[in-house]
């Protein structure tokens, strides 16, 4: 078999015996020529697979990836069939993520617009220091999820582990399930209407099932904006 075919307007790339830069150089390529979707067979779980792929391209992994799957993605629709490593979609300008297994660690890190999408469980740190964007996990998400989250919207359908939402300067954590402690000045306040039709929205939109319990919703308490004395604990635990 050859390692890219043509499929109607779907480009094939068997990964079985290509390097990851060669897997990569072949969507270039095919992309420069005027292709805009691609079908990756075989990933055997490989890394840096999708990096930095434009906006307009639709690209479906049958399997596993590895670590920074998506990154920087900046406009393109990526769907991983299997489970995926550390760092997926890391520092993605915009576009789509949609992991059907679980993900890594810090899954959605520093994400700036777009949507990410784990149907499984995510690891430690999901959507670290976010900037913007929803990240949408269907199971339960590790300890430290929305570490210094600065903008965009984490919701998680399960439960959490320690430190939800620590050193969240803004953004906003929606969870159904249990949490452990929560970070540091993270602090609990009632969802709106406005909230709660945007969970529902994302919910649907995805194909997610609705957990059978409520959201809570998690914000900053802004305790951290500005140093004060009264605060230094706080400031101690943060750092």
């Amino acid at each position: 078999m050859e390692a890219v075919t043509n499929s109607t307007d779907m480009q094939e790339i068997d990964c079985a015996n290509l390097t990851t830069r060669a897997i990569n150089h072949a969507m270039r390529d095919a992309i420069a020529s005027g292709a805009q979707s691609f079908r990756l067979l075989h990933p055997s779980a490989r890394h840096n697979l999708g990096v930095a792929l434009p906006e307009g391209i639709h690209l479906t992994i049958e399997g596993s990836a590895g670590y920074y799957v998506g990154g920087l993605n900046d406009g393109s629709t990526i769907e991983v069939h299997g489970s995926v490593g550390w760092g997926a979609a890391e520092s993605m300008r915009d576009g789509t993520v949609v992991i059907d297994g679980d993900a890594g660690n810090a899954v959605a890190a520093s994400i700036r617009d777009g949507t990410v999408v784990v149907r499984g469980n995510a690891s430690t740190r999901a959507g670290i220091a976010m900037k913007g964007g929803l990240l949408l996990v269907a199971g339960n998400v590790g300890p430290m999820a929305a570490l210094m989250m600065q903008k965009g919207t984490l919701i998680v359908c399960g439960n959490a582990g320690d430190g939800l939402a620590d050193s969240m300067y803004a953004g906003t954590v929606f969870l159904a399930g249990q949490h452990g402690e929560l970070g540091g000045d993270a602090v609990e306040e009632a969802p709106s209407d406005t909230d709660l039709q945007l969970i529902k929205d994302s919910l649907a939109k995805w194909k997610v099932v609705p957990p059978k319990g409520p959201f809570r919703k998690f914000v900053a308490g802004k305790k951290l904006w500005n140093f004060q004395q009264s605060d230094i604990a706080l400031w101690r635990s943060a750092l």
